[in-house]
C-alpha cells in the first residue's frame, strides 16, 4: 500500500549515495472510528492523521508524550520507532518523498537539532504537531513538503480556533481519537530510543549547514 509523491527524485539525481525518504501515514488511534472518518473525508482531501518520516531504517516523529507536559520544559517530543509500527495508531499508507544525499551521521546530527527545537511543551494539536514536524524534517532532508492533505485538517482547525473562543485546548493526536486510555505516541523517558548520543555528536552539531 502506498502512494508515490510527484516530487520524488530517482536515484542518481544528485550523483551520490542517495537514501530514500518515506512518509508513513496512520489513522489516529486504533478503534477504527477514525479510519471510518478518514474514509468519509478522503473525497474532500483531508483527514485526521498521525505521520512519521522514515530515513535510514528508522521512523521519526513528534508527540506530546503521554501525561502532563507542564513540567517537561527540557524534554523533547521527538521520538522514533521501526517503520510503520508507531504504537497506538493504525497504519494507513506510505508516500515516497524522494531521496536524500545526507549521510546517516548527518541525519542524526539533524535529529539532535530538531530534538532541541521541538520540545514536548510546544506540542499543539492544530499548529505544531507530528504532521508539521514531518513536514519540516522532509524539507531539511531536501525532499520537499508533505502532501497538503496530510496537514489540511490541522489547518482548518487552526483557522477555526483563531476565530472562536469555544474550542477547547487539546493535546496530542490521541485526543482526536478519544482514546485517552490507550498508548499513543508514548515515549519512555528511561529509554534512549534507537540511538545513544555521544560527545562527538555534541561537538559536531555545528558542522551542519545545508540541512539546517
Amino acid at each position: 500500500m502506498g502512494a508515490k509523491c510527484g516530487r520524488a527524485k530517482e536515484p542518481g539525481a544528485r550523483g551520490g549515495k542517495l537514501k530514500p525518504v518515506t512518509l508513513h501515514i496512520y489513522d489516529v488511534g486504533t478503534s477504527g472510528s477514525i479510519s471510518t472518518l478518514n474514509w468519509m473525508l478522503s473525497p474532500l482531501g483531508t483527514g485526521a492523521f498521525h505521520c512519521g518520516v522514515e530515513v535510514y531504517d528508522w521512523e521519526w516523529s513528534y508527540s506530546d508524550i503521554a501525561g502532563s507536559t507542564s513540567k517537561m520544559v527540557d524534554i523533547t517530543g521527538v521520538f522514533c520507532c521501526r517503520p510503520r509500527t508507531c504504537e497506538g495508531h493504525s497504519y494507513y499508507q506510505s508516500v515516497e518523498m524522494g531521496y536524500t544525499a545526507a549521510s546517516e551521521v548527518e541525519v542524526l546530527k539533524l535529529i539532535c537539532l530538531l530534538e532541541k527545537s521541538w520540545p514536548v511543551v510546544d506540542y499543539d494539536i492544530l499548529s505544531h504537531n507530528c504532521c508539521h514536524f514531518s513536514d519540516e524534517l522532509c524539507q531539511r532532508l531536501g525532499v520537499g513538503r508533505v502532501p497538503d492533505w496530510v496537514l489540511s485538517l490541522a489547518g482548518i482547525g487552526a483557522a477555526l480556533e483563531r476565530n472562536t473562543d469555544d474550542i477547547t485546548s487539546t493535546q496530542c493526536c490521541r485526543m482526536i481519537a478519544g482514546e485517552t486510555q490507550d498508548v499513543v505516541c508514548r515515549q519512555v523517558p528511561s529509554k534512549t530510543c534507537c540511538r545513544v548520543k555521544n560527545q562527538q555528536e555534541d561537538e559536531e552539531e555545528s558542522d551542519i549547514h545545508y540541512l539546517v
